[in-house]
């Protein structure tokens, strides 16, 4: 009996050895099998990526990851659950989701969601040190600092604190370098060497770019090489007119982009700078190579970046020439992000070129028009352009309206060019917000058209060195206007208004500045206004720093008195549209909250509101409301929350002072789903 009992086990033992045996070798083929699909689709996304299709890499990503219950759309709306992060952090620690997670990551940054793009290559790099893939713990690090940077671009464009992200990025470039082979350094080194140029002109770049020229003078003739040689060139320009080797003085207006956005003195010279030649001839050499490998984007991105080098030295024939063929190349594969700037470009050459105004105009209405049809989908930005609405689209906007307003015949430019310039300025605020918001917004009217026989409608408009005053009284033509001041003057004027205007007791420092913006913007108009004794109100309709502070401050210093003190109404609108008014289809809901809590902030003392939850309770027995959010409950977090989940027409806020922590404003709209429950920063 134990001889056959131990018979049994032996067979059972050797069965068992031997589908081991074969299990292994088996498994190892179904590995090897799956493991070229998930690569081959992977790479599949890669290529989706590298051609700005985002939405579709998107599509394609998640179920390599095996994250099928994800949605696309709500990772590019940068909105992340909770329990997605948690799924996140639990993949598996595998090669394949240490490159589908930075592939990911990488169009999270382009398409704009920034948060959830460092949430991903965090993981992704904590994957790859947990399976020390130096390779890609270098290829992690390299994506993380594109995020911080373009979160500091983002910060630049709100004119905030760029300093933490930019200090990342740097960081994460270095990391990059330490960790990749030699050969596969350069991308970090250039990208480390851009940002310093551009953003950090005081930081010791040491040797940097010569170190760079002796890798990109070796290199193939291939397509990463092509962009290696564009993105290095644009470095080299910028870093020659930052160091003032060109006389930035001696360039006729307008300033090419490169030198406005480069112009920043740097106190640390380095002991060599390149040649223009040398930037000339890797621009060249990159156009070429582009042709030969068919790839006209790279051809278009060569020719016209050679094209504004040759308007920063003054060759504007040569310049005009390259600039054409960039702008022919790039409308005829329809790439509207750069075709604009070619349009832009041949706008100011045909300005320095005998002054062709007309044809300036023309070339500058036609980027607009470009660029408007770009917008329509921000998320389409191509990886290799870095777009910065700031830098990149708001001077299109105003130098078009500059030339619109420059009449060489008569002070006066045409009604047609007027009525121009406001819908331009108009257009160039509405982009703004679906710029910064990421969708497109309903439908507007003019409030032009909203006809009030008593009030007048005036245009405040800054330009490089001029505030360009519009003004439109019922009935009658509209009337031009303007005062020779430096934006950036203004602009100094206007935040140190506003700052005085939030402290207690510096009356005669706001006074001081208040005259200054009076007499730039009001009083222009003041003999017109007093031969219209029927206007009571005046509305405004702002533009740029003015939007920051209230017109009703302003100071006649002759009649001292503020503007407010005056026989006027002050009005002011966003901008000449608005959204078009609707019946509303459901019941009145209010969103209700506030915080009546005495408080001390920023060394003020603001007592307690009295019978504020009463108050906010009543509101909710007279309309359907919101469970108000009070005091310690009224966070951005649950603000936000609750707006996304309610559909509300109606807010009631009140609040201790208007200096609480929670500065914001918010957006409600029932016709448009971009804008529900949108927080903005003031």
């Amino acid at each position: 009996m134990n001889a056959k009992k131990w018979k049994i086990r032996l067979i059972i033992a050797v069965t068992t050895a031997i589908i081991c045996c074969w299990q292994i070798p088996i498994s190892a083929q179904i590995a090897r099998s799956i493991e070229p699909q998930t690569n081959t689709q992977l790479a599949d996304a890669q290529n989706l990526l590298s051609a700005g299709l985002y939405r579709q890499a998107c599509n394609s990503l998640l179920p390599i990851l095996k994250l099928t219950d994800f949605n696309c759309q709500t990772l590019i709306d940068d909105r992340l659950s909770p329990a997605e992060q948690v799924t996140i952090a639990q993949l598996p620690n595998t090669e394949i989701a240490a490159s589908g997670l930075r592939a990911l990551g990488e169009v999270m940054r382009l398409t704009g969601a920034l948060k959830t793009s460092e949430i991903l290559l965090k993981r992704s790099l904590n994957i790859a040190q947990n399976l020390q893939l130096n390779r890609a713990i270098a290829a992690a690090y390299l994506s993380l600092g594109n995020t911080h940077r373009s979160s500091g671009k983002r910060q630049a464009d709100l004119r905030k604190d760029t300093a933490a992200n930019y200090a990342k990025a740097l960081a994460y470039y270095e990391r990059a370098i330490e960790l990749s082979p030699i050969g596969e350094q350069l991308q970090a080194k250039l990208n480390k060497l851009s940002l310093l140029v551009e953003n950090k002109p005081d930081f010791d770049r040491g040797n940097l770019w010569q170190e760079i020229k002796l890798q990109v003078d070796n290199l193939p003739a291939d397509t990463a090489a092509t962009y290696a040689r564009i993105d290095f060139a644009e470095t080299l320009i910028c870093l020659k007119v930052q160091t003032r080797d060109f006389d930035i003085d001696r360039i006729s207006l307008p300033l090419p982009p490169a030198v406005k956005q480069c112009a920043g003195f740097a106190k640390t010279k380095t002991a060599e700078n390149p040649e223009l030649i040398y930037i000339a001839k890797l621009l060249a050499t990159a156009a070429n190579d582009a042709k030969r490998l068919s790839n006209l984007r790279a051809e278009s991105h060569a020719k016209g970046r050679l094209g504004e080098l040759y308007e920063i030295t003054g060759q504007i024939s040569a310049a005009k020439q390259l600039t054409t063929e960039a702008l022919g190349i790039a409308q005829s594969i329809q790439a509207a992000d750069i075709a604009y700037r070619w349009q832009w470009q041949l706008g100011r050459l045909r300005v320095k070129n005998g002054g062709d105004k007309k044809g300036a105009i023309a070339a500058y209405q036609a980027s607009v028009q470009t660029l408007q049809s770009a917008r329509k989908d921000l998320i389409a930005v191509n990886p290799d352009v870095q777009f910065s609405f700031r830098d990149s689209a708001e001077p299109v906007y105003r130098e078009l309206v500059d030339l619109l307003l420059t009449s060489e015949e008569s002070p006066q430019p045409s009604q047609a060019n007027l009525k121009q310039a406001i819908q331009q300025i108009d257009a160039l605020q509405l982009a703004e917000i679906e710029n910064f918001l990421r969708c497109s917004l309903p439908v507007t009217i003019a409030i032009d058209r909203i006809e009030d026989p008593q009030a007048a409608l005036i245009y405040p408009i800054l330009l490089a060195d001029k505030i360009a005053i519009i003004l439109q009284v019922p009935g009658k033509p509209l009337a031009y206007y303007q005062t020779l001041v430096p934006r950036k003057t203004v602009e100094t004027t206007l935040q140190k208004l506003r700052n005085n205007l939030s402290e207690r007791g510096k009356n005669p420092q706001v006074i001081a500045e208040a005259k200054k913006v009076y007499k730039w913007s009001i009083e222009p108009l003041k003999a017109e206004l007093d031969k219209n004794p029927q206007i009571e109100t005046l509305v405004f309709v702002l533009d740029g720093e003015l939007r920051n502070i209230p017109m009703a401050v302003l100071y006649d210093e002759k009649s001292q008195k503020y503007l407010m003190q005056d026989k006027y109404a002050i009005a002011i609108s966003p901008q000449l549209t608005l959204f078009a008014p609707q019946r509303l289809e459901k019941k009145l809901k209010v969103f209700t909250g506030g915080i009546g809590e005495a408080q001390n902030i920023d060394g003020k003392n603001f007592e307690t509101i009295q019978k504020l939850k009463e108050e906010l309770e009543g509101i909710g027995k007279k309309v359907p409301a919101s469970q108000p959010l009070l005091d310690r409950n009224f966070t951005k977090t649950n603000i936000q929350n609750v707006l996304q989940t309610g559909n509300f027409s109606a807010v009631h806020l009140k609040l201790t002072a208007n200096s609480v922590p929670i500065r914001m404003k918010l957006i409600l709209s029932p016709t448009n789903n971009c804008l529900k429950g949108k927080i903005l920063p003031t």
